[in-house]
């Protein structure tokens, strides 16, 4: 429960980030996803049933601060989350050579698809592609990925090798309750 907290509040910070902090910048900066980087991560190295709870909470809280239609984010998500776990079985992403391809392309499709389900949804059916932005972007996320993915991975090995501490802690009595 632990790391699907943790992951939870790293998914909260970034979300806190790409809706505040990146907007501040200059546009020629760039607005890199960390949202998606992080997701990408959950498909990777986390199991199964953690990682679609974990897509579809962050996945409708970055709907809830996106302004879009509803339901959007969370089946752009929940979708790529499935794609990287059927295509990682055969594989080897793990392996950071392999990484950067599968973040630039995910980007890419994601942007793709969420930009053509806004369209399809909206009123005017108006399809408006930023080229230089979704190039941009899709570069930082490269040259990003691979500290974003050591750090989440060094936070999950670490997570793994302190028992949970509870503030109830029970100690097991022995089976001889009478001492002799």
């Amino acid at each position: 429960m632990t790391m699907t907290l943790v992951f939870l509040l790293l998914g909260i910070l970034s979300l806190v980030f790409q809706s505040t902090l990146f907007h501040l910048l200059p546009a020629w900066l760039g607005r890199p996803d960390l949202l998606l980087l992080l997701i990408i991560f959950i498909a990777l190295y986390l199991d199964l049933w953690r990682g679609l709870f974990l897509t579809l909470v962050l996945g409708m809280l970055a709907d809830i601060l996106s302004g879009m239609h509803l339901g959007v984010y969370p089946l752009v998500y929940l979708l790529l989350f499935l794609a990287i776990r059927l295509v990682s079985r055969n594989l080897a992403f793990q392996d950071s050579i392999h990484q950067v391809p599968l973040v630039v392309g995910s980007f890419l499709l994601t942007s793709i698809f969420s930009h053509l389900l806004a369209s399809l949804l909206g009123p005017d059916g108006l399809f408006f592609w930023t080229w230089p932005l979704l190039l941009q972007n899709s570069v930082i996320l490269g040259v990003i990925c691979l500290p974003f993915f050591h750090f989440c991975r060094q936070l999950q090995l670490k997570l793994h090798q302190k028992p949970a501490r509870s503030f109830l802690t029970f100690k097991r009595r022995s089976a001889n309750r009478f001492r002799v």
